[in-house]
């Protein structure tokens, strides 16, 4: 097992072991790990821990490979999942402006999002793929975490008025 694949098991389970609101969300454990990161950044994790447990199942393929995207597409594609289950539930909780909202301000992101990481891909010689998915995949993983946030009452966005 690659070392970094070893430190990024040990950080996991010590992250796991944290309590966290959002274990009570429907979330899958390795995704709930990587949250957990991002939630600890600046005070107990770094970006590249982050980074290393969001890209930890694509871990053994040579970046920029097929292989590679493959396997990003599959972290992406669960993650897109995550971030449906979590709007529909926020969407659920909202009211009526703060869902209206949201769904506005879910296009922009995702225009944002479509824009930025084909520039990211663009920049690359080699591993475009690899590298546009990489960018999807951290920028699904934020959209995870305000999700979380607003429905664990922590958010501060706008579109998170809850339901009287």
């Amino acid at each position: 097992m690659k070392e970094t694949t070893m430190k990024s098991l040990l950080l996991a389970a010590t992250l796991l072991a944290s309590p966290a609101a959002a274990q009570d969300l429907p979330i899958a454990e390795d995704k709930l790990v990587v949250l957990a990161c991002l939630e600890k950044m600046e005070i107990s994790t770094s970006w590249p821990q982050c980074l290393d447990l969001m890209f930890a199942p694509c871990a053994d393929e040579v970046p920029g490979t097929d292989t590679h995207a493959t396997c990003l597409t599959g972290v992406r594609d669960e993650w897109k999942g995550t971030v449906q289950n979590l709007q529909e539930e926020v969407m659920a909780v909202t009211t009526t402006n703060g869902a209206n909202q949201l769904l506005n301000l879910i296009v922009i992101w995702t225009d944002y999002v479509a824009q930025k990481c084909e520039e990211v891909a663009q920049s690359r010689t080699e591993g475009a793929d690899s590298a546009r998915l990489g960018c999807e995949v951290s920028e699904l993983a934020g959209l995870t975490d305000e999700f979380a946030a607003c429905l664990e009452g922590r958010s501060t966005a706008e579109y998170c008025e809850i339901k009287q």
